[in-house]
C-alpha cells in the first residue's frame, strides 16, 4: 500500500518531519550529504521492515537526548480507504506497533501492509558478500508469495538450532534423530518453495536484464545447500559422523545459493560495479513486477542516490523502468535537477519534489 501521509519524530536528525508524498508516481527527496534524506527513507524502511539498512543497534535510530523515536502513515488501500500505520521504539527497548489503531503483535504484520524494497549503495552486496545476502533476497519473496514460508522457515531455524546443539555437545545419536526427521520435512518444504519461486522470478530477471544490460540468456543457478544427486535424508545420515566432528549441520536450505550466469558464466566476472549495480536493479524489479502479478499489492520502491555509479542514459533506462511499474517510489539525490535530466524523456511523469536541511523537510515543486 502506497503512503498519503508520514510523521517522523525523533528518527536519527529528523526531529519532526512531515511530507504528503505522491501516491504513484515519483518523490525526490534531494539535500546536502547529512541533510537527512536518506534517514528519510531508513525511517520508512523501518516502518515496513522493522529494520534499518544502515544499523543493527536500534537505540542508535533515536535522536540524542530524546527517549523515543515515533514514525506514523497513512497507507492508501485498493479501495481507497486510509489504513493508519505506526511504529514507536524506546531507549530502553519497548517497542509499539499499531495497524488500525490497534496493538499489532509483530513486525510482519506491518510487512504484510507495507512491503518495501530497497536500491542503495549496498546492494552490490547480493553479489559480492557471502549467500546469506542471497538467500535473503529470496526470502523475501517467498514471505509475500507463500503465507506458509515464514512458519515454515521459522520452525526450520527452531530445529536447526537444537540438532546443532546436539552435534557440538557431542550426545548419543538417538537425541540427534527425532530432531534429523523434523529438519528433513521442514527443509523439503522451504526448498520446494524456492525452487518455484525462482522459476516465476527468472524469465521476469532475464527480460529486465535485456533490456538495461543487453545480457543474453540470463538464467538463475541454483544451489539448494546440498547434493541434489543424494537424497537429503539420506545424505544426513551418511555424513552424520563429519558433522559431529564439526558440531554443526553442514547441508541444507541455510547454505543455499544462487548465481546469476550468461551462456554458463558467472556475470560477476565480467560486470562493472555500475552493471552490477544495474543488474541488482533488474533483481529487485523482478521481485516488485512478481509481486504485484500474484499479491496485488502496491510496492513501495526506497533508491538511495540514484546517480551513485551509474551514468545518465543508466538512470534513464532505470527510471523508465521504475516508472512503468506505476508504483511509489522515493529517490534520493543532493540535487534534484539530477533526476529532472534523467526523467527529462518520460512523458506524464507524476512527481513531488522535497527538500531536506538539517533535518527539516519542506516539499518545493
Amino acid at each position: 500500500m502506497p503512503i498519503s501521509e508520514l510523521r517522523i519524530t525523533d528518527f536519527r536528525n529528523l526531529a519532526a518531519a512531515e511530507l504528503a508524498p505522491c501516491v504513484q508516481g515519483l518523490n525526490i527527496i534531494s539535500g546536502d550529504n547529512g541533510s537527512g534524506k536518506t534517514s528519510l527513507l531508513e525511517a520508512i524502511h523501518y516502518l515496513g521492515s522493522g529494520k534499518s539498512f544502515r544499523c543493527s543497534t536500534p537505540h542508535l535510530l533515536i535522536k540524542n537526548e530524546a527517549v523515543k523515536f515515533s514514525i506514523f502513515s497513512q497507507l492508501v488501500s485498493n479501495s481507497d480507504h486510509l489504513l493508519p500505520i505506526g511504529i514507536e521504539r524506546h531507549t530502553e527497548g519497548r517497542v509499539a506497533l499499531r495497524i488500525a489503531e490497534k496493538d499489532a503483535q509483530s513486525v510482519a504484520e506491518l510487512a504484510q501492509i507495507l512491503p518495501v524494497r530497497l536500491i542503495n549503495s549496498q546492494s552490490h552486496q547480493i553479489f559480492e558478500s557471502g549467500p546469506m545476502h542471497r538467500r535473503k533476497y529470496l526470502d523475501w519473496g517467498l514471505f509475500y508469495h507463500f503465507e506458509q514460508f515464514l512458519p515454515v522457515w521459522r520452525q526450520f531455524e527452531r530445529v536447526l538450532k537444537q540438532r546443532n546443539v546436539v552435534l557440538k555437545q557431542k550426545r548419543p545419536k538417538y537425541e540427534l534423530e527425532p530432531w534429523t526427521n523434523e529438519l528433513i520435512t521442514l527443509a523439503v518444504q522451504v526448498d520446494a518453495m524456492r525452487k518455484q519461486y525462482i522459476s516465476l522470478l527468472e524469465p521476469i530477471i532475464a527480460e529486465l536484464a535485456k533490456e538495461l544490460l543487453s545480457i543474453p540468456q540470463l538464467t538463475i543457478s541454483y544451489d539448494n545447500g546440498w547434493n541434489t544427486e543424494q537424497d537429503y535424508d539420506a545424505l544426513l545420515r551418511q555424513f552424520v559422523n563429519e558433522e559431529y566432528r564439526l558440531g554443526t549441520t553442514q547441508y541444507g536450505p541455510h547454505r543455499a545459493d544462487i548465481d546469476m550466469t550468461s551462456n554458463g558464466v558467472s556475470i560477476k566476472h565480467f560486470l562493472s560495479r555500475g552493471q552490477q549495480k544495474l543488474l541488482i536493479c533488474a533483481m529487485i524489479l523482478a521481485q516488485g513486477i512478481l509481486f504485484n502479478k500474484l499479491v496485488c499489492k502496491g510496492l513501495v520502491y526506497l533508491v538511495d542516490d540514484l546517480p551513485s555509479e551509474l551514468d545518465l542514459h543508466s538512470q534513464q533506462k532505470l527510471l523508465s523502468l521504475l516508472m512503468r511499474q506505476q508504483a511509489q517510489i522515493y529517490i534520493t539525490a543532493i540535487e534534484a535537477d539530477t533526476i529532472y535530466q534523467a526523467i527529462s524523456d518520460l512523458d506524464d511523469v507524476t512527481m513531488r519534489v522535497f527538500h531536506v536541511e538539517h533535518g527539516k523537510v519542506r516539499r518545493i515543486d
